[in-house]
C-alpha cells in the first residue's frame, strides 16, 4: 500500500502553556485539515479521495524546532540583520544564520525588483557628493546587496523592504520577518537542522522499504523534503514527490540545501524517478515565498520534463498550504499516486 507523507512548514508549533500531553491532538488536527483540503481537491478534479486505509504520515517537528531556536537564542544573541549588517563580531553559528536571512531578503526583492525611493530610506539628510551618481533620489550604492549599502541606509532599507513585501503578501512585516528567521535558522544552524531532518527521517523509516512512498511538503516542509529524499531516502521507492509554496528556487536556498554544489542549480534527489512529472510543483504567483518559480528550469532536472510545475490560484491566502491542496490540479497527481503507487506520465 502507498504511503502519504505530509511535510508540513514552519510556524505549526502549539500555543505557549498547551500541555505537553496535547501536542499529539494538535498535529492530528493539522493531518485533518490538509487531508480535508487535499479530498476537497480531488472532488473538483473528479478522483477518489484518498482512502481511509491508506497510511498517511504527519511528522510533526513545529514544536521541537521551535524549542531548538529558543535554545539558540536563549544562550546567546539572536540573528539581528540590523546589528549583524554593523559588522559587529558574532558567533559563528549566529553569523551563518544572519548570512542566510540577508540572503533570503535579497534574493526575495531583487526578484520583485524592489527599489525604495529615497522617502522610504529617510535619505532627506543624506547629500551624496559633488557629482556622485544617484538613482532615483538614492545616493550611489543602491542595486548592490543591501549590506553593502552606505551603513546609513542598510536598516531603513532593510525595514522599507520587509514592509513592501508585506504588502505584497497581506501579511505585517514581523510576519515576513519571522518566516525568513525560521528558513535561515534550518539553513544556517546546523542542530536546528538535525533536529528536523531527525524527527521527519525516523517517522520515513517507519514506513517499509518495499511500500511505495507519496512525498507532499509546503513551504520550508518542501526544503526539508529535498533534504530528507537527498539523505535518508535512499532504496526507497518514491511514487511522486509534490511542493507547494516553495522558496527552493531561491539561490540562497539551493546553497545551503544537502547535496548543494555552489552557485549552480541543485539536483533533483537521485531517489526521485528519473521520468517524466515523478515530481509536481504548484505555484501561485502572489505567493511571496514561492517568487521563484516554476522550478523546472531552476533545478539539475535527471530528465526533461521530470518536475512538472502547476500555476494554480491559492485563495485569499496565496501562501497558506490549504489553498494549494484544494486545487484540483495539485490534488489530482497526488491522488493518483496514492491510488496507483506511481504517476501516470505526462
Amino acid at each position: 500500500m502507498t504511503t502519504l507523507f505530509l511535510i508540513h512548514g514552519r510556524g505549526q508549533h502549539t500555543a505557549p502553556g498547551v500541555p505537553a500531553g496535547q501536542v499529539a491532538e494538535h498535529a492530528e488536527a493539522i493531518r485533518r485539515r490538509w487531508l480535508q483540503a487535499l479530498n476537497t481537491g480531488l472532488h473538483d478534479a473528479g478522483r477518489p479521495p484518498i482512502p481511509d486505509a491508506a497510511p498517511v504520515l504527519f511528522p510533526f517537528y513545529g514544536n521541537a524546532f521551535r524549542d531548538a531556536v529558543a535554545e539558540r537564542e536563549g544562550t546567546g544573541p539572536g540573528p539581528d540583520l540590523a546589528r549583524w549588517s554593523t559588522g559587529e563580531p558574532l558567533p559563528a553559528d549566529v553569523q551563518a544564520v544572519c548570512e542566510v536571512k540577508a540572503g533570503l531578503v535579497h534574493d526575495v526583492t531583487e526578484s520583485l525588483r524592489f527599489e525604495p525611493d529615497s522617502a522610504s530610506l529617510h535619505t532627506e539628510s543624506l547629500h551624496p557628493a559633488a557629482g556622485e551618481p544617484t538613482a532615483r533620489g538614492v545616493p550611489a550604492g543602491v542595486g548592490r546587496p543591501w549590506w553593502e549599502l552606505d551603513e546609513l541606509l542598510r536598516v531603513p532599507w532593510l525595514r522599507a523592504a520587509l514592509q513592501f513585501l508585506a504588502e505584497r503578501a497581506g501579511v505585517s512585516a514581523r510576519v515576513i520577518e519571522e518566516y525568513f528567521t525560521d528558513v535561515a535558522y534550518y539553513l544556517g544552524c546546523a542542530e536546528v537542522r538535525q533536529t528536523v531532518l531527525a524527527i521527519v527521517e525516523r517517522a520515513l523509516a517507519d514506513v517499509p522499504t518495499e511500500e511505495p512512498v507519496v512525498v507532499v511538503g509546503h513551504s520550508l516542509g518542501s526544503v526539508v523534503a529535498h533534504d530528507a529524499l537527498t539523505r535518508g531516502a535512499q532504496g526507497r521507492t518514491i511514487a511522486l514527490v509534490a511542493t507547494t509554496g516553495s522558496p527552493l528556487g531561491l539561490p540562497v536556498v539551493q546553497r545551503h540545501l544537502l547535496g548543494g554544489a555552489g552557485d549552480g542549480p541543485v539536483p533533483v534527489p537521485a531517489v526521485v524517478p528519473d521520468r517524466r512529472s515523478a515530481w509536481v510543483n504548484g505555484y501561485d504567483v502572489r505567493d511571496v515565498v514561492a517568487i521563484l518559480n516554476p522550478l523546472a528550469p531552476r533545478l539539475d532536472q535527471a530528465v526533461t520534463g521530470q518536475i512538472r510545475d502547476v500555476r494554480v490560484s491559492a485563495g485569499d491566502e496565496p501562501h497558506a498550504v490549504i489553498g494549494y491542496l484544494e486545487d484540483a490540479a495539485v490534488a489530482e497527481p497526488i491522488g493518483r499516486a496514492v491510488h496507483s503507487g506511481s504517476p501516470a506520465s505526462r
